[in-house]
């Protein structure tokens, strides 16, 4: 066999084993989405509702736009996953788990993600603001402020601040967004008794 032959395959064998010892280096990539949490109804008020209650997009701190889950390390700060990441953007995760909570709590489908349908007749608008979304380890903690208007009479009717802070109960991001999870139904769950009380206030809403 002519040596020259030898040296391509040399450099294809060299070549593929490195490639293999680089994904073996390479820290594998882990995807993670919210959790259903289900709910039952606070009320049948909204049983009977014509018209649309529309989440406005979540607004998220810019330390929370990035893809990774934030950990919170014992100084404060706050350092970004670069291998266990959100499968998809975390405004939109939490703008459909909050709508899908909401029509669990409201017994309603007239609940919907903004632009909505685009000729909805829609009554109540709901904007979230998240400052915090990030655990330690130990413990989960969400900081948001959420505001609910009345669309038809052009006014704000209640805006609250939301924080809680409950335990992750297994060390691990399993349990991290178990956590995040069920904040969010938390959180779905408080604004679903303020868009009630809201709407009680306006025995005539439709």
């Amino acid at each position: 066999m002519n040596s020259h032959d030898l040296c391509p395959r040399s450099l294809c064998l060299a070549a593929l084993c490195a490639l293999l010892l680089s994904a073996c280096l390479t820290p594998a990539t882990t995807l993670h989405t919210l959790q259903p949490v289900r709910q039952q109804p606070l009320r049948q008020d909204f049983a009977n509702f014509s018209a649309l209650i529309l989440l406005m997009p979540v607004q998220l701190a810019p330390h929370l736009q990035a893809r990774g889950l934030i950990d919170r390390l014992p100084d404060g700060a706050a350092h970004t996953s670069t291998t266990h990441l959100w499968a998809g953007p975390l405004d939109e995760q939490i703008g459909q788990q909050m709508v899908n909570d909401l029509r669990d709590l409201l017994a309603t489908d007239h609940i919907g993600l903004y632009p909505g349908p685009r000729f909805g007749d829609i009554r109540y608008q709901l904007e979230v603001e998240m400052s915090e979304f990030s655990g330690d380890g130990h413990a989960f903690t969400i900081v948001a402020v959420y505001t609910i208007s009345d669309s038809a009479a052009k006014t704000i009717l209640t805006r609250k601040a939301f924080r809680q802070t409950r335990t992750i109960a297994t060390p691990d991001y399993s349990g991290y967004v178990a956590s995040a999870s069920q904040a969010i139904a938390d959180l779905s769950k408080e604004t679903a008794s303020a868009l009630l009380a809201a709407h009680r206030s306006q025995p005539t809403a439709k």
